[in-house]
């Protein structure tokens, strides 16, 4: 047990000592940006100073927070889906579904403390959790400490995937069946950003979290699923995992981010006894968003290394990957007469997984179009259109399609 401590503490020193030293360096060779996040307890034109939030679309970036006394702002977002899909042949899912209905709460406690939370409701309420709750301590536009339930900065996407402003209905196969998003946990670490050349900047979060828990393999019926190892709300092995992302965006209209989520996933010491060989779960994401001549094009890569027990190697994989890339190109502003703030949008969307390097097999492909028509901003209806092919474990072919309509709102 005292080795446990021993060795929690020295993690969370070293955590504290590099975000410490990266902020005194970083500090010296650039600038820092006058803010580094949109100030969610204002509403209407005060909402936005000039300053670029934190993430596009992040937990400080919701457009319709409005305040409710003094300090604390609500809002959400809702989104249902008209879903006719076909597997092999034969109808898989033909109906409708209340996807989800999301509520932010953010509070200014005061200058220096901010706190902001996200509450979901999924599938008309079968899965109920607290998505993001957590408290930040603005020291320094270039260091802020925070601490409680966090998204992890896996990946831009899982910081910035609310329905509204996704222009697709369903999320990126890589974000969902690879990484888990929402991947949220319980953690505590800084971020900061800092401003670099002229206009541009480097943003920064690195954090102490709970991890993976060895449900990736234990519930997997399929093989090793990342996301069945989440909602460690307890660390199960008392040895914290740490994942980070830094982003560089030399301009607005630009984004080059890395991040890595590392840490144990099994329970291999009890009471100071080595019960069994330390595991590890490894993911690496890079993501990028750009505008280029009009048309946002976005997209993310990850890998993933799992370490297998001896027994299981074989049966499970400790090698996986995935990768999506996307563009929506804007058109039609105000050619709804009665909605003069109205477009549309046409999109294309290439996503796959692969769950075993290793072997062929066990993978996903799939191509998305379709169109969207946003009355305002802050409402979309999207029409998508899928193909996709799946093959299972012995590398059988199987055929998917899907048309999805979906509508979607903050509010």
């Amino acid at each position: 047990m005292t080795r446990t401590i021993i060795r929690v503490c020295v993690g969370l020193a070293a955590l504290g000592a590099i975000v410490i030293t990266g902020a005194v360096v970083l500090h010296l060779i650039a600038t820092p940006v006058a803010a580094q996040q949109r100030d969610t307890s204002r509403t209407g034109a005060q909402a936005d100073t000039g300053d670029r939030p934190f993430v596009r679309g992040g937990v400080y970036d919701k457009p319709f927070e409005n305040r409710l006394g003094s300090r604390t702002a609500f809002g959400g977002y809702a989104e249902a889906h008209a879903r006719y899909e076909r597997a092999d042949g034969a109808n898989e899912e033909s109906g409708f579904v209340a996807k989800r209905f999301n509520l932010f709460a953010s509070a200014r406690v005061s200058d220096v403390v901010r706190f902001a939370s996200e509450l979901e409701f999924e599938e008309g309420g079968e899965e109920v959790k607290v998505e993001f709750a957590a408290i930040d301590l603005r020291i320094h536009p270039s260091l802020a400490f925070r601490a409680g339930m966090i998204l992890s900065p896996l990946g831009r996407f899982n910081l910035s995937h609310d329905s509204p402003l996704n222009e697709f209905t369903d999320r990126p196969l890589v974000s969902t069946e690879l990484i888990g998003v929402a991947l949220s946990e319980p953690g505590f670490g800084a971020l900061g950003q800092f401003r670099v050349g002229s206009g541009g900047r480097v943003t920064y979060e690195v954090y102490a979290t709970n991890g993976f828990n060895d449900g990736l393999i234990t519930n997997a019926e399929d093989g090793t699923r990342l996301p069945l190892g989440r909602g460690n709300f307890e660390d199960n092995n008392a040895s914290p995992a740490f994942v980070g992302r830094v982003a560089w965006s030399p301009r607005p209209a630009l984004e080059l981010g890395v991040s890595a989520h590392h840490g144990a996933y099994n329970v291999f010491e009890t009471e100071g006894v080595i019960v069994d060989d330390r595991r590890n779960a490894t993911v690496a994401v890079v993501d990028f968003d750009a505008m280029i001549g009009g048309t946002r094009v976005q997209g993310e890569a990850a890998r993933a290394t799992v370490q297998i027990p001896p027994g299981l190697a074989g049966i499970y994989s400790g090698s996986q990957r995935g990768i999506f890339v996307e563009a929506i190109r804007e058109f039609g502003r105000g050619l709804v007469r009665t909605l003069p703030a109205s477009t549309f949008a046409a999109k294309v969307r290439w996503d796959a997984v692969d769950f075993n390097t290793a072997l062929p097999g066990d993978s996903r492909i799939q191509f998305t179009a379709g169109v969207n028509f946003r009355p305002t901003a802050e409402s979309v209806l999207k029409l998508d259109y899928v193909r996709g092919r799946v093959r299972d474990d012995f590398n059988n072919l199987g055929n998917r399609a899907a048309l999805l309509l979906s509508l979607a709102t903050y509010f």
